[in-house]
């Protein structure tokens, strides 16, 4: 199963728990554990300390990048329109990168009544350019807590859920190694009391899942668009990427496509003391948001929802000049039709990287895999 990125397009809303509660539940019986339970290492407090430190290397499209920021004849609104998803389609060529992402939500189903889940998401990945001979790593990881909620028992019960998934080509090691929570205990998935940026770091406890081991490549090229060409034609063949891409495939981030018509009405870019990355605040028009089809397509597959509509999106992202994402967050409001209920949900998701080789190293996991798999 080939996962992408951050984040990217998890079925995350309470509001999508009745489209995807079969399916979670089956899953969970594909995926009955077998072995012995463990205790993977997942982020604590210390994690990404170089999440302040510049990238040692460029982006893909650090050209265009910084040709943006230095035009004259763009203004501010399509430059950053332009910047988010030059570092989207940056971020699925970086040659290494770590990021952690705390995405809390809030849903309202009426009558059925109300919850909260946070989701947090750990990926950690090495890629090569060559990815025939690819000899890295990805290590990504998922907790999903439900709490302060009403919903019917079976629906908080599907989503209250955790998978580790590591697939690693190297000596010793060479495939798909995945875990999936334990289950054992009142309280499957908890808060620890200990943050990393400021979020609340969630636990569970880990047993390996029945694929453990099967065959699955890293691969290190994502598809992408030459970048020896004009800003015009990669913007342009950027844009033709977006509409065409499969839903799994997509760059662009939180679902929100700001090359639509529109979409971005106003926006200031921020360089910091050092001039060493950018802070970039875009205001949308909700009506233009809400008008272009692929952002409502992106929305609506992210949440197995249909008739779907923002009711608020804020943006804010940090650039490194380079053109690779620091941090970004959305602050959004959506409704739309769950199955057979109308809902809506106040979503904050928030997601820092780093990009150092420390925080980058997948040493430790590495290390704890190869005595894992012995002892089995």
């Amino acid at each position: 199963m080939k996962v992408i990125s951050v984040f990217k397009n998890k079925k995350i809303a309470l509001a999508a728990v009745a489209a995807v509660a079969a399916l979670i539940i089956a899953a969970s019986l594909v995926l009955a554990s077998c072995g012995t339970a463990g205790d993977p290492p997942t982020v604590d407090e210390t994690y990404m300390s170089g999440h302040d430190t510049a990238p040692d290397f460029e982006a893909y499209y650090s050209a265009q990048v910084a040709e943006v920021l230095a035009s004259d004849t763009l203004d501010d609104a399509t430059k950053a329109a332009y910047l988010w998803v030059l570092a989207g389609y940056n971020h699925g060529r970086a040659e290494r990168f770590v990021y952690f992402q705390n995405k809390l939500g809030e849903t309202d189903l009426g009558s059925k009544g109300k919850g909260k889940l946070d989701y947090q998401q750990y990926h950690k990945e090495l890629r090569a350019n060559d990815a025939e001979n690819f000899g890295g790593g990805k290590y990504h990881y998922t907790i999903k807590h439900v709490y302060d909620s009403n919903l019917p028992e079976i629906y908080a019960m599907s989503l209250e859920d955790a998978q580790i998934r590591f697939v690693a080509n190297v000596e010793g090691l060479n495939g798909l190694y995945r875990f999936k929570l334990n289950g054992d205990g009142d309280e499957v998935t908890k808060f620890t009391g200990k943050y990393l940026f400021g979020e609340e770091i969630l636990s569970t406890q880990w047993q390996t899942g029945r694929d453990w081991g099967k065959e699955e490549k890293v691969y290190g090229a994502y598809r992408i668009v030459e970048n020896n060409k004009s800003l015009g034609e990669v913007m342009a063949a950027l844009e033709n990427d977006i509409q065409t891409c499969e839903m799994g495939d997509r760059q662009v981030m939180g679902n929100i496509n700001t090359l639509g018509e529109g979409v971005v009405e106003s926006a200031t870019i921020t360089p910091s003391s050092d001039g060493s990355y950018y802070t970039i605040v875009m205001t949308l028009d909700l009506d233009a948001l809400n008008a272009d089809p692929r952002s409502i397509e992106f929305l609506e597959d992210d949440n197995s929802a249909s008739n779907m509509k923002w009711n608020k999106c804020n943006v804010t992202f940090e650039m490194w000049k380079t053109g690779l994402f620091k941090s970004y967050s959305i602050e959004e409001n959506w409704s739309g039709h769950i199955v057979i209920y109308d809902g809506a949900a106040e979503v904050s998701n928030k997601v820092f990287y780093s990009y150092t080789e420390e925080d980058c190293s997948m040493d430790k996991e590495i290390a704890f895999l190869k005595e894992f798999d012995a002892a089995l």
